[in-house]
């Protein structure tokens, strides 16, 4: 078999296939030389019809479950870790030489299979991570400075997110990006465990057990903490732990084109402010930056009500409580009903999750509170829509009035990597609480929200798209990474001069550069001959 025909996709469905025991290597490796044998280009769907056809699929629903798990991981991680179709005769997968007795560290090959480790200075970072493949050989005090360890290079590395599962190398998000950590090995099921139950007091280990999922921050010491989020999946338990920031960073030092439109946000008195955007985009931050600026100029009774608590807020000007969803209270219902009798100016609501907490933040907002709450939203209209659909459809009438009234803003948030891809910007769309506005919400034209906010420019509004076009105006964006996210035509166009002055030297009468060429037909393979006949080829 030529190791040629090995593409990313067949590789990860062999792995899990034969990991299922649902077939053998030598199935896998039978199969491929038969397509090679015919002379066709090989892919994962041709792959699994020639299984089917020869009825070596004892689990069909499997299969399918496979095959799209294995086009995901290919796309994310690349090749799989450790291949069991490549042989070490192959250049693939060369045999490995006799260590010297004290090789370089970039010389050292990577253990067990596992990714080979970076030379290149850009990567450097990648080096010398602890390895956690070895935690179920130790007892719970090792196992948890290993994870510490494991933790704090993390951080010390400007990685957003740590991902350590039961069945795959442990990897790391940083800048947006996935990067899987060289020299690991894949994580057993036992060793997993060990390292992500390190942490657990004995109530968490039995809540957790008893519902496979657990929302806790890990405290390590002061302000060195790490929202994290256990759960149970089909090869054992996994765990996801955020990094926290060690302290508050300003509204001014956010990424916010103009900073003041934002602080002067937490000058109302009552209202609703919402923050939103998918996960991962700094909501967190914002939401922390904003009670920071209340904390520090006003003299209020600040309440906030998290799962769990990320930052910690000490008094400054203000009294503030924070309280924690199961451990301080039973729910964000709960909390926010016993709220409104516990005299508060500013209630801070950390997800605004269902029906019930939706409709106490809007009541809160219209008794005379500031009411601060994100939503996983991507618009400042889809944003409304998703308050109004929760509720049945005799009371949206009634909310969108009280909505109508109380709306100071909606700030949607985009966190995308840099020009150099070695940090984020900001984007952010601001939806302002205008009487044009309010006006639509109560009539229900939230789809004309947003030309609202395009000809509200000049009071501080600003449109996801034109947030895109201004990083790519101010330099912190190329001009590859931004035209796939704009649509308007007179964007484009402006892009384009702009670009043709940058290649030129700034040359008004150079060319613009060619628009974007046709995307390239799915490479997922080539398309099946309508008419090609039943290969049986065992």
């Amino acid at each position: 078999m030529n190791n040629a025909s090995i593409t990313k996709e067949i590789d990860w469905f062999c792995y899990h296939i034969v990991a299922e025991k649902l077939l053998t290597r030598d199935d896998c490796v039978a199969v491929l030389e038969a397509i090679e044998a015919e002379k066709l280009a090989p892919d994962l769907d041709l792959f699994v019809s020639v299984l089917k056809d020869n009825n070596l699929c004892p689990d069909s629903v499997k299969f399918d479950q496979f095959t799209a798990m294995a086009k995901e991981e290919a796309k994310v991680f690349g090749f799989p870790p450790r291949s069991i179709l490549s042989t070490p005769a192959t250049p693939s997968a060369p045999a490995r030489p006799p260590a010297p007795s004290t090789p370089p560290p970039a010389a050292q090959p990577a253990k067990g299979g596992a990714l080979p480790l970076p030379t290149g200075a850009k990567n450097a970072w990648l080096l010398d991570w602890p390895d956690l493949s070895q935690a179920d050989r130790l007892d719970r005090d090792d196992a948890l400075q290993l994870l510490r360890d494991f933790l704090h290079k993390a951080r010390e590395n400007n990685c957003s997110d740590v991902h350590l599962s039961a069945g795959a190398v442990p990897f790391v998000r940083r800048y947006k990006h996935i990067h899987l950590i060289p020299g690991q090995d894949i994580l057993s099921r036992e060793a997993a465990a060990a390292i992500n139950y390190a942490p657990l007091t004995e109530a968490q280990h039995r809540r957790f057990e008893e519902h496979h999922d657990l929302d806790y921050c890990y405290n390590i010491e002061g302000d060195d903490r790490y929202r994290t989020n256990l759960l149970y999946q089909r090869l054992g338990p996994a765990g996801s732990y955020r990094v926290i920031d060690k302290s508050v960073r300003p509204i001014s030092d956010l990424g916010f084109k103009d900073p003041s439109v934002i602080e002067k946000l937490t000058t109302y008195n009552q209202g609703l402010i919402l923050l939103t955007g998918p996960a991962g985009c700094g909501k967190s931050s914002t939401l922390a930056a904003l009670v920071d600026y209340i904390n520090i100029k006003r003299q209020d009774h600040i309440v906030s009500v998290e799962d769990p608590i990320e930052i910690i807020h000490p008094p400054k000007g203000c009294n503030v409580n924070q309280r924690e969803i199961s451990h301080h209270t039973k729910s964000f219902g709960n909390a926010l009903r016993a709220a409104l009798r516990e005299d508060p100016d500013v209630i801070v609501i950390g997800e605004m999750r269902d029906l019930e907490t939706i409709e106490m933040a809007i009541h809160a907002s219209e008794t005379g509170h500031l009411v601060i709450g994100t939503l996983h939203t991507n618009s400042a209209s889809e944003t409304m829509n998703r308050i109004l659909d929760v509720f049945p459809h005799n009371q949206q009438a009634q909310i969108r009035a009280m909505v109508a009234e109380s709306l100071k803003a909606v700030v949607c948030q985009e966190l995308l990597p840099n020009k150099n891809d070695d940090g984020v910007v900001l984007a952010a769309e601001i939806l302002l609480g205008t009487l044009a506005v309010s006006n639509l919400i109560r009539e229900g034209k939230t789809y004309q929200l947003q030309s609202t906010i395009q000809t509200s420019k000049h009071i501080g509004m600003v449109t996801m798209e034109q947030s895109y076009f201004d990083l790519y105006e101010a330099g912190k964006r190329s001009y590859d990474q931004t035209l796939p996210l704009i649509r308007n035509p007179d964007m484009i166009r402006q892009m384009q001069m702009i670009e043709a002055k940058r290649l030129t030297g700034g040359g008004r009468n150079a060319p613009p550069p060619p628009p974007p060429p046709a995307p390239a037909a799915s490479s997922e393979g080539p398309a099946p001959d309508p008419a090609k006949p039943k290969r049986k080829w065992f």
